[in-house]
């Protein structure tokens, strides 16, 4: 989920206080978003002659030719980088090749780490710690503000999230949110996650059919463990015509892959806690990502026969192994789960 919709997680700096129980901000992350979102910069007039540099703008497209705000920030949070201490940001960035050089996912980041190193280091020159403190984060904090979380309705999300989790384990604690100054959303591989302040706006939330608790549920339902059997068993599938057309469209919108399983599974859980209704369930299988998600659908209406000891792994190799989820049979099957969801809104 990343188009319009992003959660991170961080660390609060001394300097800015907690601004909620599961809400946080980090300037460094925002930082490392930057380029991906250098046209919010060009906006200010802090930054209009630096955006105005040639070299600044060749570098700035070199770095997100290679590698994304979600995969920087992944990379600096397994480094165990300081999230809000600008300094540490930039050496981290500028010893990449030695800090990361062991990371096999991070080759494409350290193709552009000079280029990185660059627009950063300029960035801050030119006053972006400054920005981010007078601009950035009161906004974010206003967002947060605003928001209101029903504690009561979390601890319910997180009891249903791990005994999803099941044989599983989820961690005993509330996922960490950093709000970030970003338009989409993202997870983070120790359980944290990234959001957009969009999403904290009751009306940006009936325009997604969405809101942030789905949101919540669904970057947590990222740390699944998916087996190499089964992501394998998901490559076979390219063969099938009707599943190919759509991963085709699904991967233009940044999406595809294992990303059905997760829609999959924060849909039954959204609709079980009363977040989702029947009618949001059809349309968000209709309508995200241009309803390309095919899978999504097939595994969602077989879920109430997921045994009570399976894992959500074991349960999609199932799937694959009853004729559910094969070659040749993806279309029919989408289109009968399609049907069976139409059917309920009536219930």
């Amino acid at each position: 989920m990343k188009k319009l919709f992003v959660l991170l997680l961080l660390f609060i700096s001394p300097a800015f206080t907690a601004v909620g129980e599961i809400f946080n901000t980090s300037k460094c992350f925002d930082l490392l978003c930057a380029p991906q979102y250098i046209d919010q910069l060009r906006e200010d007039a802090s930054f209009s002659e630096l955006c105005s540099d040639s070299v600044f703008i060749s570098n700035i497209t070199d770095v997100n030719s290679k590698c994304s705000a979600s995969k920087l920030c992944n990379l600096y949070a397994e480094l165990n980088g300081d999230k809000n201490d600008i300094s540490q940001c930039l050496f981290t960035v500028q010893h990449l090749d030695s800090l990361a050089c062991n990371i096999e996912w991070a080759g494409a980041i350290l193709s552009v780490k000079p280029q990185l190193s660059y627009v950063l280091q300029r960035l801050v020159d030119n006053g972006y710690p400054e920005y981010w403190e007078s601009k950035v984060y009161p906004n974010l904090k206003s967002h947060i503000d605003k928001y209101s979380v029903n504690q009561d309705l979390l601890n319910a999300i997180h009891t249903n999230l791990s005994d999803f989790f099941f044989p599983d384990t989820l961690a005993d604690t509330h996922s960490n949110i950093y709000i970030l100054n970003i338009q989409n959303a993202f997870n983070l591989s120790d359980e944290s996650f990234c959001c957009t302040p969009l999403i904290l706006d009751p009306e940006i939330e009936k325009q997604l059919r969405l809101n942030f608790l789905n949101i919540y549920i669904h970057e947590n339902l990222h740390n699944l463990f998916l087996s190499p059997e089964l992501m394998s068993k998901l490559d076979e599938l390219d063969a099938d015509a009707f599943y190919n057309r759509n991963e085709t469209v699904a991967q233009a919108h940044g999406e595809g892959r294992n990303e059905a399983f997760v829609v999959a599974a924060e849909v039954y859980l959204s609709n079980r806690l009363g977040l989702r209704d029947n009618q949001n369930v059809y349309d968000e299988f209709l309508q995200y990502v241009d309803g390309s998600l095919v899978l999504a659908p097939i595994i969602y209406v077989n879920l109430s026969d997921r045994g009570s000891k399976e894992s959500y792994n074991d349960f999609l190799l199932r799937l694959f192994t009853e004729g559910k989820l094969n070659v040749g049979e993806i279309e029919n099957n989408y289109q009968s789960a399609m049907n069976s969801v139409k059917s309920r809104i009536e219930e």
